[in-house]
């Protein structure tokens, strides 16, 4: 079975790499799965498993209904993650997750055992230094990059729903998120999909944990309140919003960290939000001011009953957590190991 991307969807081994390790990792992955009917290059999902003598069973199999028996766990033994790239960025895929792997799956018996990286139709991006789109552009037509908001995040939940149909139950998992992809990790999670005028049949992720790190979460704030470290992006993030949200009056409620507190109140008490969200940022981040977490920071407090922390893992440029891979990683960890202890 081969995909539109030219993917076979079967499982096959590989190597990821991270720099902080002397040799790459040997897993098992599947690479470009569709998430969807008709899905377009960017509706996909990559799936790795560490290389083991059960999962090795696997290689040369099609992808099928696996996670549930696979992961029989006491704790959440599979990370989801939502890669960043601005909304827009063609070339930050799913596959930034691999040095991430590369340390979760180094030694066996790791506290997880299943990845899955999750693509989405993104935004035009007309000033890409080497790989520009803009719609309508003669010669140009390219639906993966004609997203404008709610679409991103609907490619999103459709990707947990397919997810869903490999056996990913609730309360299994992580959802991770970095940069834009916290953003859509954390609408995803904390609010229903008819707050952002989606179908109410796509059911929301209900993870363990919500981890988000270098997270876009007060869009408006990204071009109004900068601030002095930060106001060298103020216009850049002008453009891209413009693109992937469209008018500023959609902006606000797009926004995490202004969303409904009593609606998140709400669905928290039904079991239908994380019990657990984490904020992580690095200080030195060149794109992303230190007021995106603390305002985020300060929504989530106000929800009565949840429980939200801040990890000091993240360090260095904005894409050094998944670049190092160790960083990412060891946040997991320790979030796998603060739901283990409460």
């Amino acid at each position: 079975m081969t995909n539109m991307t030219g993917q076979t969807n079967t499982w096959m081994i590989q190597e990821v790499a991270s720099p902080r390790l002397d040799a790459p990792v040997p897993v098992v992955g599947a690479l470009d799965v569709p998430t969807a009917p008709g899905a377009n290059r960017f509706q996909t999902v990559d799936l790795y498993l560490p290389l083991t003598t059960g999962t090795q069973e696997l290689v040369g199999s099609p992808v099928r209904p696996f996670l549930g028996s696979l992961l029989a766990s006491e704790h959440p033994a599979t990370l989801v993650h939502v890669h960043g790239g601005a909304w827009r960025d063609p070339h930050l895929t799913g596959r930034s997750i691999e040095a991430t792997v590369a340390h979760a799956f180094r030694d066996d018996g790791g506290s997880i055992r299943a990845v899955a990286s999750l693509n989405y139709s993104i935004s035009p991006f007309p000033t890409h230094p080497t790989d520009p789109y803009e719609p309508g552009s003669i010669g140009q037509l390219d639906p993966a990059r004609e997203a404008v908001h709610p679409d991103h995040l609907r490619d999103v939940l459709q990707g947990i729903r397919f997810l869903r149909t490999l056996g990913l139950a609730d309360r299994s998992y992580i959802l991770s998120g970095h940069s834009a992809g916290a953003c859509l990790s954390f609408q995803a999670a904390l609010l229903g999909p008819e707050a952002f005028g989606l179908d109410p049949d796509l059911t929301p992720p209900t993870p363990a944990a919500l981890y988000g790190v270098n997270g876009l979460y007060d869009l408006p704030n990204l071009v109004d309140r900068p601030g002095s470290t930060h106001e060298h992006v103020a216009a850049e993030y002008e453009n891209l919003l413009s693109h992937a949200f469209g008018d500023r009056s959609r902006w606000s409620g797009a926004s995490p960290a202004r969303l409904d507190s009593e609606a998140i109140r709400y669905r928290l008490e039904r079991g239908l939000v994380p019990r657990l969200v984490v904020l992580d940022q690095s200080e030195s981040d060149q794109l992303v001011p230190m007021n995106q977490l603390e305002t985020m920071q300060e929504a989530l407090l106000s929800v009565q009953g949840l429980l939200t922390a801040r990890s000091r893992r993240a360090a260095g440029p904005h894409a050094m957590p998944w670049e190092d891979g160790l960083m990412l990683w060891t946040a997991v960890h320790d979030v796998v190991r603060t739901l283990g202890a409460s």
